[in-house]
């Protein structure tokens, strides 16, 4: 059975560099290190990519689950990443690798006045590059906040009746940072609180949903008001290299969704294009 020939490894009939190929979708345990000095197993879905030359007809997915297994153990961070990558580039005799983990992390969070805790889970994913040579690490979050309207606060108190309105709003954040810095997801999520002020919990009392909707009050916001909040406190992070926001209001009087894209404008870095 050692005989068997490698059809890979064959000079394809069009030869074409292919700029990625690789497996998505894979499902798979790793341990994600908390701020706070713990860490907690967590379920990904990871995506796998790298170049492959023009000579070679194609590459071994399984290669990139081998190389993976004895990472599995190891709590999932940046220099981690960084090694994952450089053994993607010697396995699979590459020149650039990228990996993506698609994951869910679990915050414990407490109603603000009955003290009722429940665990949160934010969507958030790791995505690292390695091309030629060069190691790109990205961090990413979805924080939920809610928009209690501005227009609609001022006509209900122009006309003397009525109920502002409020909307499910979403920021999604991605961020890369200087090569010695870093930055934890925890982080993020708490920059992005600290902007809008008005968050959900999973549980609440009459006291907490008062509570909630008096601050409500205090801080309305477009859609352009809570990117504008999060982008200045993103701005004044020196040790942040680039990033990106975009916030997604879904309009509970209008059929269409409210959205703004901001981004550092760092040449090179992300931009109008950029995926989330």
């Amino acid at each position: 059975m050692t005989n068997l020939p490698d059809i890979q490894d064959t000079e394809p009939e069009i030869k074409i560099k292919i700029n990625r190929v690789g497996v998505n979708n894979v499902e798979l345990p790793f341990w994600l290190a908390l701020q706070k000095g713990a860490s907690t197993q967590i379920v990904a879905k990871a995506e796998m990519l790298c170049e492959l030359n023009p000579r070679k007809r194609g590459i071994s997915m399984s290669r990139f689950l081998r190389t993976l297994q004895p990472y599995l153990r190891k709590p999932i961070r940046r220099t981690v990443l960084e090694s994952i990558l450089k053994d993607f580039i010697e396995n699979l005799e590459t020149n650039l690798a990228s990996i993506k983990f698609d994951f869910k992390m679990p915050i414990q969070i407490e109603s603000p006045l009955s003290g009722n805790s429940f665990p949160q889970f934010y969507k958030c994913s790791f995505r690292s590059d390695y091309i030629y040579g060069k190691f790109h690490f990205y961090e990413s979050v979805r924080v939920q906040y809610s928009a209690y309207c501005p227009c609609s606060a001022a006509l209900c108190k122009a006309r003397g009746q009525g109920f502002p309105h409020n909307q499910r709003a979403f920021a999604d954040v991605v961020v890369e940072t200087d090569t010695k810095a870093r930055i934890w997801l925890e982080e993020i999520i708490d920059l992005v609180v600290d902007s809008v002020k008005t968050i959900p919990y999973p549980i609440i009392k009459r006291n907490d949903e008062a509570y909630i909707a008096g601050i409500a009050s205090v801080y309305p916001q477009f859609v352009e008001d809570s990117i504008r909040g999060i982008s200045s406190k993103l701005r004044v992070k020196k040790y942040i290299k680039d990033w990106f926001v975009k916030c997604t209001h879904e309009e509970s009087i209008h059929t269409s969704n409210a959205v703004a894209i901001n981004w550092k404008g760092v040449e090179g870095g992300f931009n109008e294009n950029t995926y989330i």
